[in-house]
């Protein structure tokens, strides 16, 4: 099978969050572990499910800006949190993990950093650790990844939306497909939409589409799947200025018929677009907006020295909540770890698919850029970038709120920046 290559970017535009946390730490070049021109053979480790068979406990895995992540062991009967192990790497900037959809033992990492790419790990359940497979290099800024079988789909900040090939082994090739994109002018906030910034890549319901909302473009761009190659199609907009950030998929039956949902989460203007979603015979995929919520009501009186921004998005598997994780909101000012930002608890209207505002509620503390539900949906776990911590609360399944206790609360600490946790 061919390869091809990629043309660096001659001039690269990060965001003010990327460039604060690059400023701190070299920017060699240097790598180890590339992934070589062919893939190789090895022993596939099969999955085992969610727990350590020995124990009881669900892991996680939580990447840091700094250089690591981490694997949590998480007994839910005692509610204990403890880092069992973590795997570090100078110049490597993992902020984003994806479970492997089939594969669950096989964990593939962005390197946020310069130059960027896309790791991939096996893990070890019954030590609790991580052991590098394969690494390729891809574009500065690298920042979320898609998987559909052996088809990774990567979007990178400073431009770029790129496929790659995988196996059951967990090696990746080189690129297959690669786009890059430039604007004319900037957009309406010129400070945060000076280039195009693909934030995540997202694969449809159907399996054939893939989105990336490009928080610089205010655009959701979209691609056709044909693996291991990838197709773009005519993107669709998002109202300018909006900074589209993150978004979920989701399937509804509705009293008009089944109905497929898009919510997008924009950073810019602290708002969920709620979308129906088309597939008609003779175009592609097709999003109609048909609401604009806030994720803070109150925003516009707030006094706040650094502007809030909306961050990650999160749907209950019963398909009655929407979640959405606040950042410098500060909404929450004295709590016995200091003062904490806020994650948006939505309900989803059953007639229509539409959103529903609830409450603000606690996120522990500052910079909840990621969280996640567990499988069953009974806990929470978040990571707080600037408060260097996860934090586990339990969840009501019934009004969809989480259980956060006044003291002695379930937190393991972890250094450098988490940003990203997902369950194994």
């Amino acid at each position: 099978m061919p390869i091809i290559s990629a043309s660096p970017l001659t001039a690269v535009m990060f965001g003010s969050d990327l460039l604060k946390r690059l400023s701190l730490r070299s920017l060699a070049l240097l790598r180890s572990g590339s992934a070589p021109s062919e893939m190789a053979s090895r022993d596939i480790v099969p999955a085992c499910g969610s727990a350590n068979a020995d124990d009881g406990n669900l892991l996680l895995s939580v990447g840091a800006n700094g250089g690591s992540i981490s694997i949590l062991k998480f007994n839910p009967s005692t509610g204990t949190l403890v880092n069992a192990s973590t795997f570090t790497e100078q110049n490597f900037m993992p902020s984003w993990q994806s479970v492997h959809p089939t594969r669950k033992d096989m964990i593939y990492s962005v390197d946020e950093g310069s130059p960027g790419g896309l790791a991939s790990f096996r893990l070890d359940r019954n030590s609790a650790t991580l052991k590098k497979i394969s690494r390729s290099n891809g574009f500065n800024g690298t920042v979320n990844v898609a998987i559909k079988d052996n088809l990774l789909v990567v979007a990178s900040y400073s431009g770029a939306v790129e496929a790659f090939e995988t196996n059951d082994q967990g090696d990746i090739s080189q690129p297959r497909d690669t786009f890059t994109y430039s604007l004319k002018q900037p957009g309406p906030v010129k400070d945060r939409q000076a280039g195009p910034h693909p934030h995540q890549a997202v694969i449809d319901p159907s399996g054939r589409f893939a989105v990336v909302p490009d928080l610089g473009a205010d655009l959701l761009r979209l691609y056709g799947l044909n693996a291991p190659r990838i197709v773009e199609l005519p993107a669709a907009p998002v109202p300018a200025g909006s900074g589209p950030r993150h978004g979920q998929f989701l399937e509804l039956d509705l009293p008009t018929g089944r109905q497929t949902m898009f919510y997008l989460v924009n950073e810019i203007r602290n708002s969920v677009l709620v979308y129906t979603v088309g597939y008609p015979k003779d175009a592609p995929i097709t999003f109609q907006q048909v609401q604009e919520i806030d994720t803070l009501p109150d925003l516009k009186t707030r006094n706040n020295t650094i502007p809030a921004s909306a961050g990650e998005i999160a749907i209950s598997n019963d398909k009655r909540f929407v979640y959405v994780s606040n950042r410098n909101d500060f909404t929450f000012k004295n709590r016995a770890n200091g003062p904490s930002d806020s994650i948006a608890l939505y309900e989803i209207e059953k007639q229509t698919g539409q959103l529903k505002f609830v409450k603000l509620m606690e996120a522990g503390g500052l910079l909840p850029r990621h969280f996640s539900l567990d499988p069953t949906n009974k806990f929470v776990a978040i990571a707080l970038q600037t408060s260097d911590a996860v934090v586990m609360y339990r969840r009501n399944e019934a009004t969809g709120e989480f259980i956060v206790p006044e003291f002695n609360e379930t937190r393991v600490a972890i250094p450098d920046h988490p940003v990203c946790v997902q369950w194994l």
